[in-house]
């Protein structure tokens, strides 16, 4: 089973910001693929520049899901992220998509992440990686979306 992560960044430095939180998630972690990087406009808080969006599957870690989400979010503390307007700008994000095929429903958890199926920005990256072709067997994917990420050059 694997771990699936979702990283954005839509301040600074995009495509530096997702390479540096896929290096420092590397240190701690197995990666064993990653998507195209997508291009996509801001959802939720409108105004704000467009997302850079990556999916990166690795090996399911042996820590629980509260030491994985406190992590993630040491990382994205480490690299820069400040949390002033709910899902306003922000140098990262890290989300975690699925963790193997658990189902977590906690005051500060969701797993698999509550708008996942239905954000482009997701879906079309995570359709990339070798384990959505085990998470389409088990869970329900949208076969129409809006689309409005495109993966970068």
């Amino acid at each position: 089973m694997s771990l699936i992560l979702a990283t954005g960044s839509n301040l600074g430095n995009k495509e530096e910001n997702l390479a540096s939180a896929k290096k420092e998630l590397s240190l701690s972690l197995n990666i064993i693929a990653q998507s195209k990087i997508y291009k996509s406009k801001a959802v939720d808080y409108l105004d704000q520049p467009s997302f850079l969006n990556q999916v990166l599957e690795f090996e399911n870690p042996p820590i629980t899901p509260k030491k994985l989400i406190e992590k993630l979010l040491l990382i994205e503390t480490k690299l820069g992220r400040e949390r002033k307007i709910k899902s306003g700008p922000r140098i990262i994000d890290i989300d975690i998509l699925f963790l193997g095929l658990e189902k977590i429903n906690q005051p500060n958890l969701t797993i698999p992440h509550p708008k996942l199926f239905e954000r482009s920005f997701v879906l079309l990256p995570l359709k990339e990686v070798p384990f959505y072709k085990t998470l389409k067997k088990h869970f329900k994917f949208p076969s129409d979306i809006q689309n409005d990420a495109m993966p970068i050059e």
